[in-house]
């Protein structure tokens, strides 16, 4: 086996590497931070509800917080299809490396996405889920009779 000897582009790729790591670990960060403030939102925005309509449930109670779903599934995904991306290119450039020192059986990750599977993959469970719940008490709210 030769020894390794970092040459121009190998060091320029693995400045972009560590840099594309660094990017990708923020915006997993934002994504986990997503989740919580939506939540935490809805919260606050269905407490307020209440107090504005004196109690009284009207469609405001689902269609408000349906809207924050939508807003922050829309953030997470765009943030989630990004990270991806970043860890293709990140791919890319350790292939790179590996390809111009003679690396033999170096496996690259395959990542691949698109918006749709950006937007529906498992870490988009919360909103999936408050999507649903949402809905439901909405359509059980019209099926008791406002």
């Amino acid at each position: 086996m030769e020894e390794y000897k970092k040459n121009c582009e190998d060091e320029l790729d693995w400045v972009i590497v560590n840099q594309l790591h660094e990017a990708t670990l923020q915006i997993s960060k934002s994504c986990f931070e997503f989740k919580k403030i939506c939540v935490g939102l809805l919260g606050v925005i269905l407490t307020v509800l209440v107090k504005l309509t004196d109690g009284r449930v009207d469609d405001s109670y689902f269609f408000i917080p349906l809207l924050i779903c939508l807003g922050f599934w829309i953030a997470d995904f765009s943030a989630y299809y990004f990270q991806r991306k970043t860890r293709e290119v990140m791919s890319k450039k350790l292939e790179a490396i590996a390809s111009r020192n003679y690396i033999v059986g170096y496996q690259p990750d395959k990542l691949t996405v698109s918006w749709c599977s950006a937007a529906f993959n498992h870490s988009m469970c919360l909103y999936y889920v408050l999507a649903i719940i949402g809905c439901g008490g909405w359509i059980i709210y019209y099926s008791i009779g406002k």
